[in-house]
């Protein structure tokens, strides 16, 4: 905090590892303890007595003694490693001992804080929640104690409500140890991040401008961190200090009003990091335009009032699958489970859920339901090509129109293409894309439940696989055939492997003819729509730029056992004869045309939604370069600051200005808001589902994560073994072996160009028909989707043998 320029009291810090070395002698019942085992510790009154006896270095005593002035009072503040655990809460357990003046009050100070670690209460949180010994740990900051006239705890989230643009306070008169010892009621407040703080005093203890000061410099600190804390500071008569921040580490699955998730979103891109305005109002609208339609249309839902279907929660985008499981439950064959299982959502039930039942009044509206769906199909599938086609040359009209504007192009005539791209053209691909997948997803849930009663899983995922020439897969051939025109070259060759990849790109701008070269311009071309982390518009688009394309290939002519295993990857489509050997022990001669036609329906709706998702991809690469182009322009104009500042606001505000409807004054602070609030959560990671508040205790149990056996859902077949690699973030694939497991917390699109080259894939989400699971199936990889905690209780190193059929995943010994 101090790197922002706030105050914060001059201190000392002890890390966990230099505290317990000081206080592990006095206890040597933990010394040699494998990591689960529950020692059988002294009582608390004797590990007081010890630590009493406890000499420590003189070199902590020179330090802390240098930290010292004359006249100051000190503070010692414990921060208990459980404390700040992802999935325990024990903020005020350990103690803070005030009121220090000399270091002899320090030194008992410190070993207070210490066989805090040990009183009763702390120790029987710790073995309820079979934690390891490696959490009887905790560091220690000794502070210049400030005289504080207030104080109080700020949370830059509602922890109530989960109200993710509210600071919630609590404040005290005074210092702060009373409020957390719980002497006294604090005062709570809440104020809304970007309110306007009035004139009128809303506290008893707090000035106006003392809360606008809180809100300005909390909101600082929470774009600073990048995820949520909890803030303890205190008002000297003249100043505002900050003492400490820690993250809110129980942030639960809980929302006011109705069932939302980021499944598809997440796995898709567009929620796997924060969401700017632009971003966010183009998924709203589309979503909620198409949704609203399918439903209606294919009578899955009564009202034509339908409720909002997204929103933007923790700056990423949720849809409302309450009211799309309403909807599901109208379908024949809907099971409740098997949806979620399809789409990786968290279960708040135990069993199947619910399932649609043939009754006497049911069976009318479900066979009204299956011939709408039917029909719904049927002309899906007969327009397809001609949409796509018609798609196609839209995009590449656009992008001509784009690549045409210069300097002097009117402004005018930028915000109207702008206008053009965004309401006409991109909902036009986007819709049709968002058609495809409800019915996709329809399908699906009637058609699996009865091939699945003749067909094992692993036999029915074989048949779902290679659906031949996905168009996610087509940059990563060409890639790969440019890495082989590099490595068979000798001259090539070398120069890419001693060059840096800044260099390489240096000679290829500087030699444009040499076929290397050539051929990554033609990549450009091709396929310079896609990106690194698509669905994020302020990612550079391969086209913008040939050192992301050289990156790419530099890493697979370093690592050539990547390419070798990557070319062995690619798969050709099944034929009608391999399909019919592949369900024929299952089948009887009778329900082979029909298993075959049910089949052939299924992989064509699923390599017509991979296409529909590639022209997506298109035209999320046209808005990138027309808003770029419109935001260089305003720029020069001084309407905003940056270039990219644009991708920040919302459609409907960019628009409210190009019709003067505006002020540049608002313009910018909307910006400057939603930039904040993206940051505020960049290093959050989300939960994936929220519920409703007023669900019973009981369930509320069930939606605890707790550490479960390693286990997922099967999303392709396959029972490979080998060494994990954990990444959390896309930019980190390089680090990637040839022939490892990958696991991580979920896959969107930007991992594509990784698979070629990996054994088997688990994540923590996703669901069978997830992009990632689509792509998986395409390269052949046994894939696992929703292991809880995987990237936790799985580390980079271990040897696993995984089943991708039954998700199964089995640690081998001496593996690590």
């Amino acid at each position: 905090m101090s790197q922002l320029g706030l105050q914060v009291p001059k201190g000392y810090f002890i890390s966990e590892d230099k505290l317990t070395s000081l206080w592990m002698e006095a206890i040597p019942e933990l010394v040699r303890l494998e990591a689960t085992d529950q020692p059988s510790l002294p009582t608390y009154e004797t590990i007081v007595q010890r630590l009493d006896q406890l000499s420590f270095p003189m070199k902590l005593y020179r330090e802390i003694n240098d930290l010292m002035l004359p006249n100051k009072t000190y503070i010692v503040r414990s921060s208990g490693l459980m404390e700040d655990h992802a999935s325990t809460s024990f903020a005020g357990q350990y103690d803070t001992i005030a009121n220090c003046t000399t270091i002899d009050d320090i030194i008992a100070a410190l070993k207070q804080c210490i066989a805090s670690l040990f009183k009763p209460a702390s120790l029987n949180y710790w073995q309820t929640q079979q934690l390891d010994i490696q959490n009887l740990r905790m560091s220690v900051i000794i502070q210049e104690q400030i005289s504080a006239v207030s104080s109080g705890i700020a949370f830059t989230l509602n922890p109530l409500t989960n109200n993710d643009r509210q600071l919630t306070l609590e404040v005290v008169e005074g210092a702060g140890e009373q409020l957390v010892s719980g002497l006294v009621t604090p005062e709570q407040l809440t104020i809304d991040w970007f309110s306007t703080i009035g004139p009128i005093n809303v506290s008893q203890i707090l000035s106006s401008d003392q809360l606008k000061q809180l809100q300005e410099q909390l909101l600082l600190i929470a774009t600073f961190y990048g995820y949520p804390v909890d803030v303890e500071f205190c008002f000297s008569k003249d100043s505002l200090f900050f003492l400490q921040a820690r993250p809110i580490t129980t942030i639960r699955r809980k929302i006011n009003e109705g069932n939302w998730t980021t499944t598809n979103f997440r796995d898709g891109g567009v929620a796997a990091q924060p969401c700017p305005g632009l971003m966010w109002s183009l998924y709203r609208e589309s979503w909620q335009t198409t949704l609203e339609k399918f439903l209606i249309q294919n009578k899955l839902y009564d009202s034509t009032n339908i409720k909002q279907l997204s929103i933007n929660h923790f700056a990423r985008p949720y849809w409302n699958i309450g009211v799309v499981k309403e909807a599901m439950s109208r379908i024949p064959g809907y099971i409740e489970r098997e949806f979620d299982d399809e789409l990786g959502v968290y279960k708040n039930y135990q069993g199947d859920g619910y399932k649609s039942k043939l009754t006497v009044k049911t069976i009318s509206h479900l066979l009204t339901v299956a011939t709408r769906i039917t029909k719904t199909t049927q002309q899906q599938r007969q327009t397809a090509a001609q949409q796509h086609k018609q798609l196609l040359e839209t995009y590449q009209s656009i992008d001509k129109k784009i690549q045409s504007l210069s300097s002097i192009t009117d402004q005018q005539d930028i915000e109207m293409l702008w206008e053009s791209v965004i309401n006409d053209a991109y909902l036009q691909s986007e819709q049709t894309y968002f058609w495809q997948v409800y019915v996709n997803t329809v399908q699906l849930s009637m058609k699996k439940t009865a091939l699945l009663k003749k067909l094992p899983l692993e036999t029915f995922f074989q048949l779902i696989s290679k659906l031949g020439e996905v168009s996610h897969v087509q940059p990563l051939r060409d890639l790969y055939e440019i890495v082989e025109i590099i490595v068979t070259n000798e001259k090539f060759k070398q120069e890419w492997l001693i060059n840096s990849p800044v260099d390489i790109n240096t000679l290829l701008t500087k030699q444009p003819h040499r076929l290397d070269a050539q051929r990554i311009k033609v990549f450009q071309a091709t396929f310079g729509y896609h990106s690194n982390r698509e669905l994020n518009l302020l990612v550079p688009s391969y086209s913008e730029d040939q050192q992301l394309v050289v990156d790419l290939l530099k890493d697979y002519v370093d690592h050539p056992e990547k390419l070798t295993t990557a070319k062995r990857s690619f798969s050709q489509t099944l034929t009608d004869e391999q399909l019919g050997k592949l369900i024929e022990p299952y089948v009887t001669k009778w329900q082979r045309t029909k298993v075959i036609k049910d089949i052939k329906m299924l992989r064509e709706l699923l390599w017509w939604r991979e296409e529909f998702k590639d022209v997506s991809t298109r035209f999320y690469h046209l808005i990138r370069q027309i808003t770029l182009k419109l935001g260089e322009r305003y720029s020069q104009l001084g309407y905003i600051d940056q270039t990219e500042d644009l991708f920040y606001l919302e459609k409907e505000t960019i628009h409210s200005f190009i019709t003067n409807q505006l002020s540049q004054e608002s313009l910018q602070k909307s910006v400057q808001d939603n930039r904040m609030y993206c940051q505020a959560y960049r290093h959050f990671v989300p939960p994936g589902d929220l519920m409703e508040t007023s669900i019973s205790p009981e369930m509320e149990n069930l939606l605890v994560d707790t550490p479960s056996s390693l286990s997922g859902i099967g999303a392709n077949d396959g029972i490979v073994s080998g060494k994990v690699r954990i990444l959390l973030d896309p930019k980190d694939i390089h680090q990637l072996q040839a022939g490892e497991i990958l696991v991580t917390r979920f896959t969107d699109t930007g991992w594509s160009h990784a698979f070629g080259s990996i054994e088997g894939l688990i994540t923590e989400t996703g669901g069978v028909l997830c992009h990632a699971s689509i792509v998986a199936r395409e390269f052949g990889i046994p894939t696992i989707v929703c292991t809880a905690h995987a990237t936790e209780n799985l580390k980079t190193g271990m040897t696993v043998t995984m089943n991708g059929t039954t998700g199964d995943i089995t640690i081998q010994k001496g593996g690590c």
